[in-house]
């Protein structure tokens, strides 16, 4: 997609990543029709009917063409390669290819950030925006909008296992929640979704399509940025590159913005001169700005599914039989958007507390119908009937590191997770695990249960520790290799602003001080809501 502006290599606004920010950016951005803005995209069009199709999911991991297919460089036990980390390729970013699951975190995670940087961080500050961005089915109220352009649906739980999860839940002693994103988030209970009339409604959808018709945007796609273009400690546009043609330069009059994720935009800050400059000189990069802090912090929510053998065979299974069910179920969808596959992978799940003395849940739980391993990326535990239940750690102590295998944009950066090296960490797991167990031995899910299968028995905490360990995963939230701050090692200031380099920021989850308490999608929308007015405002305050 390419539409032809004014200018064709010169722009007010350059955001490079057409995301789930970078949707968001151009529509704000481009909204007043004053400036010139290009949205430069390394994927393609995000369009595909595995998109369009909630069930279409575990597809989309397989998916080459739409996800980035990253893999960590972590040491595991269980595989020769590191973690599997899916990320969006093309336009909706992995808002195109995530299961869709709106939740927000806690109103703790923003005043959080708003300590360590300022105000317009807070939750007071943030959840009108939430509001504004807005249209949920359920209508307006103190927490919720109705005329914002990003539908948010309920969708009934289609799955009974899903159903018997909820029931167990509150056998257990937990509350039923009926709105994760309310004033509360303790409780299990079905999640809403980014989906509207059946379909998957991502930030290209919501955000970028409606803002297509201006002439004053201009989207590139299937072109991927391989550096900043740093003058004076001034960015002056970027160099990018589409198949294999010469490097061309595009030049920005005011900014550059990265809106390239948590791997993306620390890899392009560090292509074009920003990061540890012992990190550069390894690759012979010319150090612009010695930033420490630029790949590190990386954080993700920890993950570990338990998994169950499922009695009533009534959920997603691979074997011929399974696979003929998916077929009339796909054509189904197509034929009334209707089955199972207008349903979304994790339909219910919970917030809970990995102890008394915790206030705010730092336990998140979502249940699946089927199993699988390696993040999604392998699918034979689902040639056997049976389900599973992510228990992720909201609030990880430990922190991972990104860094470069390369001076060339074309390969991946490396990255660790470390998953689990704190002690903190380990606690909360085992607390998720126990109660996860304790909802599958209530006798909502007496006929489903058939018995679990990972992590298994165990005779003590180290046993089942070590066996969490071993099939540790992550739940697809990286956050914070960019991070905001006030401190001198800030990667960005609290107006998102790159320390050390005028005209250039970061706008996407990579800025977030923490992680935040559940599903990142809805936050990092919201991070573009509030850097679009940022740029907006110190265009004003520059402008003759």
């Amino acid at each position: 997609m390419h539409k032809a502006s004014k200018s064709a290599d010169h722009f007010d606004f350059i955001i490079v990543g057409g995301g789930s920010a970078g949707c968001v950016l151009a529509e704000k951005l481009s909204r007043c029709g004053r400036f010139e803005v290009a949205l430069i995209e390394a994927g393609g069009s995000g369009k595909s009917p595995l998109v369009t199709m909630p069930g279409g999911v575990a597809a989309l991991l397989q998916h080459p063409r739409l996800n980035w297919q990253l893999r960590s460089d972590d040491q595991l036990p269980r595989q020769s390669r590191g973690h599997f980390t899916p990320r969006g390729k093309g336009l909706g970013g992995s808002s195109a290819i995530n299961a869709m699951i709106y939740t927000r975190g806690a109103q703790s995670d923003y005043d959080g950030w708003a300590q360590q940087t300022s105000e317009h961080w807070s939750w007071q500050q943030l959840l009108p925006r939430f509001r504004r961005l807005e249209n949920n089915q359920r209508g307006a109220d103190q927490y919720h909008g109705d005329q914002g352009p990003l539908h948010v649906s309920d969708v009934e739980p289609y799955y009974e296992v899903s159903k018997r999860f909820i029931a167990a839940g509150v056998e257990a002693g937990i509350p039923h929640n009926n709105d994760f994103n309310g004033g509360d988030l303790y409780g299990v209970g079905a999640f809403q979704f980014t989906m509207h009339n059946g379909e998957r409604f991502g930030t290209r959808r919501a955000f970028l399509e409606p803002a297509l018709t201006r002439k004053n945007l201009t989207v590139i796609t299937n072109a991927q940025v391989e550096q900043v273009v740093i003058k004076q400690q001034q960015a002056t546009g970027v160099l990018i590159r589409r198949g294999r043609h010469a490097s061309q330069f595009i030049a920005a009059r005011r900014e550059v913005i990265l809106s390239a994720g948590a791997f993306h935009s620390p890899q392009l800050l560090m292509l074009s001169g920003i990061g540890p400059a012992e990190e550069l000189r390894r690759h012979g990069i010319i150090t612009v700005v010695d930033s420490s802090d630029v790949g590190a912090n990386l954080q993700e929510h920890v993950d570990s599914l338990v998994h169950y053998r499922n009695q009533q065979r009534d959920s997603l299974c691979l074997r011929p039989l399974g696979l003929g069910k998916l077929a009339l179920e796909t054509l189904s969808y197509w034929r009334n958007r209707s089955g199972a596959m207008a349903h979304p992978p994790s339909e219910v799940g919970g917030f809970l507390r990995s102890s008394p003395t915790v206030e705010t849940p730092d336990i998140q739980l979502h249940l699946v119908p089927t199993r699988f391993a390696d993040n999604g990326y392998d699918l034979r535990p689902a040639f056997s009937h049976g389900f599973a239940c992510h228990a992720c750690v909201l609030r990880p102590r430990t922190r991972g590191r990104l860094y470069l295998h390369s001076a060339e944009v074309k390969q991946a950066p490396g990255f660790t997770y470390d998953f689990l090296s704190e002690h903190e960490d380990q606690e909360v797991l085992l607390s998720a695990i126990k109660q996860v167990r304790d909802i599958m031995a209530q006798p909502a899910m007496a006929e489903h249960n058939g018995g679990e299968l990972i992590p298994g028995a165990s005779n003590s905490d180290d046993e089942l520790l070590a066996s969490l360990k071993f099939h540790a995963g992550l739940i697809y939230h990286p956050t914070s290799t960019c991070r905001m701050g006030n401190d001198a090692n800030a990667v960005v200031d609290a107006q998102l602003r790159v320390n050390g380099v005028a005209g250039l920021r970061v706008v996407d989850a990579s800025i977030m001080p923490t992680v935040i308490s559940g599903n990142t999608n809805a936050p990092t929308m919201v991070i573009a809501d509030v850097g679009a007015d940022f740029i907006l405002a110190d265009t004003a305050s520059n402008t003759p």
